[in-house]
């Protein structure tokens, strides 16, 4: 039996977000959803990178590793993300999640990291099939957090995994396909303010573009706070679609579809900045040429004099307000924590970023931040404290306010390795502790 997949894609850029940072494509043998992050023109730049280095994959696979091609691709989009950001400094921080499942005709393949969703619909249940890369999420794990507590929790948009340029250690898993099949990949601009129970009953209409108007509208109704990307397929016996389709940042500037009249939408109307009309403008001498070469690279060095004075004399306002009020983990040359108060890059070689404090931890994984070195009961607490598992995640946490680095601190120490050096007892076998514990691995040393 020859299967096949119906596919479509559709996007929006929302009732709050300016521009879209999406990207994602829908094919016969791709489906691939990028949420990017970072703003100032970056998120969009992120997930496009994304898109453009995984869609060469929409092929028939054959007997090739699907989990292998998908990783492999997405670590090289995740290396021009990093070429893009040392060549463009302000760009530092920008990101994008992903979500991708390759199809060979009787299973799929899926790379997921981040806050993007991967459903599918089987006999009318719908079940989420991938994990959001979350704090919240992984407070749910640990049975401190209820499932139904996440939306509102106010840390739920802190990921802990994205594609930053930074290595990263992708989700890769082998999910089944038979006839019938719903799959559904969508930004966290659907999954955050439609549950999913009214998810599963939309996705049991007709037909995919039905489900596609029908689950961006909800999005959009129930305030359309961010874009909103979904992308379906459904898997068919016989003959599927064969064109491909992309949506978002990918496929360029596109007039944006007709909100649904709600309350929502009228007041987004409301409050959203109006463009401004453009300034009336002095004529020209006429022994100027309309478009003088001149006059352009005049004005372009101007305005380069004008961002440099900005940035060097004192700072400007807009770099003070930046270093003051973000904050992101560091790691030293000994792999020590600390949180770093500014932004990671330099102008001219002046720091725009300076530690703000040290992360201490004692024998009970108790964390305590402050500006002096650790002392007493408290050593620094270094990235091998932390089991191999969770080590990546350091490198990925994104910046944001002093509470919210706190928050990914605490949440890390939490899971520090149980220290080696502890007292013997009567009844323990010495020589197999030491047998047993590996520092690094199964505990962590302390002095």
């Amino acid at each position: 039996m020859t299967l096949s997949l119906k596919f479509t894609a559709i996007t929006d850029r929302g009732l709050v977000r300016q521009n879209n940072e999406d990207s994602a494509h829908a094919g016969p043998h791709l489906l691939l959803l990028a949420d990017g992050m970072g703003g100032h023109a970056a998120g969009e730049v992120a997930s496009q990178l994304m898109v453009e280095h995984l869609e060469h994959l929409d092929q028939d696979p054959e007997d090739n590793d699907m989990l292998a091609l998908l990783g492999a691709a997405a670590e090289d989009a995740n290396a021009s993300i990093s070429a893009h950001v040392e060549q463009h400094p302000e760009t530092e921080g920008m990101g994008t999640t992903l979500t991708a499942m390759m199809f060979n005709g009787t299973e799929f393949g899926v790379c997921h990291v981040g806050d993007s969703r991967g459903y599918r619909l089987r006999d009318g249940k719908l079940t989420q099939v991938t994990r959001d890369d979350t704090y919240v999420q992984s407070l749910v794990d640990e049975g401190r957090l209820d499932p139904e507590d996440v939306s509102s929790h106010p840390q739920k948009s802190l990921i802990l995994k994205a594609y930053t340029g930074r290595p990263v250690d992708p989700t890769l898993f082998m999910l089944d396909a038979k006839v019938g099949d719903r799959l559904l990949l969508c930004s966290d601009g659907l999954s955050d303010p439609v549950t999913a129970t009214t998810i599963e009953l939309a996705l049991s209409q007709s037909t995919l573009d039905d489900v596609a108007v029908t689950l961006r509208d909800l999005a959009l109704r129930s305030g359309g706070p961010d874009n909103v990307t979904i992308v379906l397929a459904e898997v068919v016996e016989g003959k599927g679609d064969s064109s491909p389709v992309k949506v978002g940042a990918i496929a360029g500037v596109v007039p944006e579809p007709t909100h649904p009249d709600s309350s929502a939408s009228r007041a987004a109307a409301l409050t959203r900045p109006r463009e401004a009309s453009p300034a009336p403008q002095e004529e020209e001498d006429d022994t100027e040429e309309p478009h003088s070469p001149k006059k352009k690279v005049g004005w372009k060095v101007i305005g380069a004099l004008v961002v440099v004075l900005a940035l060097v004399i004192g700072g400007g306002f807009w770099t003070k307000n930046e270093i003051s009020n973000n904050f992101y983990v560091a790691t030293d040359e000994e792999g020590a924590l600390s949180i770093e108060q500014g932004v990671d890059f330099s102008v001219f070689g002046r720091s725009l970023h300076h530690k703000y404090q040290n992360a201490c931890v004692d024998k009970a994984n108790t964390l305590r931040l402050g500006s002096t070195p650790c002392e007493g009961d408290f050593a620094p607490f270094k990235v091998t404290d932390l089991p191999d598992s969770e080590r990546a995640a350091v490198d990925n946490l994104p910046s944001g306010s002093y509470a919210e680095v706190q928050t990914q601190l605490s949440s890390l120490s939490s899971k520090a390795l149980k220290p080696c050096i502890s007292t013997p007892s009567k009844k323990t076998d010495e020589k197999l502790e030491k047998k047993t514990a590996k520092p690094g691995i199964t505990c962590r040393e302390v002095s």
